[in-house]
């Protein structure tokens, strides 16, 4: 939860990683560790998620540390032989290298999970702290959660083909991740021709996966003074559902162009304002740019009588609507800094 109580999401969803370690235990890899190599591969599914108690001490310290030496793949296998000794003690199954190769399988499946969303993942951490990230997956993802899931719901009336099942749920998964991969190829070539077309000089681009659909992108682009972004659906026609339709779902699914329909937004990075200048010289702005991808810096004008700077990172929404990480410092008429933090 951020500071004021509201859900931050960043992470792929902890349920679908131990639904993904327990259909990789499932399809034969607990075969020689039986109801043990179960636990085992929800454990180890779960285990890189235990840093979300950093938002325990802040959004900023969470900022910092979460998806860093849990998900570590300097660590992977350093934990795994740990957790195939504890699982040797207390279960009494003598089968080590089979926990330590359930434990390192699995790891390696969240790593991977969390790497093709576009949170960012510190995959070298401690020695290193540059994210990377896919951006393939939205960060929960119906389709994928129903790849892994509908065919476990069928192996439980078929109990005899329960590894069958499980298989054709790794297999569907899979075959879900790759159709993303493409999708996001697709999208990532709008943008290139875009930049092309505008004579822009990218400092960075990115497509990053939006919810409800594999086809909805939100393609981004950095340059030093501007960030564009263009909300696209790359199987949509011209004729689909205006936005002023009273539905939902509707409203949602207008939102996003047709390709040939494509249109790009622009925001200046920093707005001029003594105000705005002043904050970017704070550590706690080098601080937001470390973790920010598109980051744009904005006047809030005068809140409560202080005069307010906004830091918001495009990546989580538009300028203008409900985001997570919109960090704030809020100067009194001296240029004291008197509230930082995320809102």
């Amino acid at each position: 939860m951020d500071p004021r109580g509201r859900l931050c999401v960043c992470n792929m969803d902890t349920t679908t990683h131990a639904l993904a370690g327990y259909v990789i235990a499932r399809a034969g890899l607990n075969r020689s560790t039986g109801k043990w190599g179960t636990v085992a591969a929800v454990a180890a599914a779960v285990f890189p998620d235990l840093d979300l108690v950093l938002r325990l001490f802040g959004t900023e310290f969470s900022l910092k540390y979460h998806r860093a030496l849990t998900n570590s793949v300097l660590l992977v296998v350093p934990v795994a032989l740990l957790f195939a000794w504890l699982f040797v003690r207390v279960s009494k199954v003598r089968k080590f290298w089979s926990f330590f190769l359930i434990w390192t399988i699995v790891m390696c499946a969240h790593t991977f999970l969390d790497l093709a969303t576009s949170y960012g993942t510190m995959l070298l951490s401690p020695f290193w702290d540059c994210r990377f990230s896919l951006d393939w997956l939205f960060i929960i993802d119906i389709f994928l959660v129903s790849a892994l899931l509908l065919p476990l719901v069928v192996s439980f009336f078929w109990r005899r083909k329960k590894t069958v099942f499980a298989r054709i749920a790794l297999a569907m998964a899979v075959l879900y991740i790759g159709l993303c991969a493409w999708s996001h190829s697709r999208a990532l070539s709008l943008i290139a021709r875009y930049v092309r077309e505008n004579n822009l000089a990218p400092l960075a681009i990115a497509s990053l996966p939006q919810p409800l659909s594999p086809f909805n992108w939100a393609n981004l682009v950095l340059t030093e003074e501007k960030v564009y972004q263009g909300l696209v659906n790359l199987v949509a026609s011209e004729d689909e559902t205006t936005a002023s339709s009273k539905d939902f779902l509707a409203r949602f699914k207008a939102s996003y162009q047709p390709v040939s329909q494509l249109r790009y937004r622009q925001w200046q990075r920093f707005d001029e304002s003594p105000w705005v200048e002043r904050a970017l010289g704070l550590k706690e702005a080098k601080t937001f740019f470390w973790f920010a991808r598109f980051p744009i810096v904005r006047d809030g004008g005068v809140v409560d009588g202080k005069h307010r700077v906004e830091f918001i990172d495009l990546r989580f929404g538009s300028v203008g609507t409900r985001r997570p990480f919109r960090y704030v410092l809020d100067f009194d008429e001296s240029g004291k800094v008197v509230f930082k933090g995320f809102l």
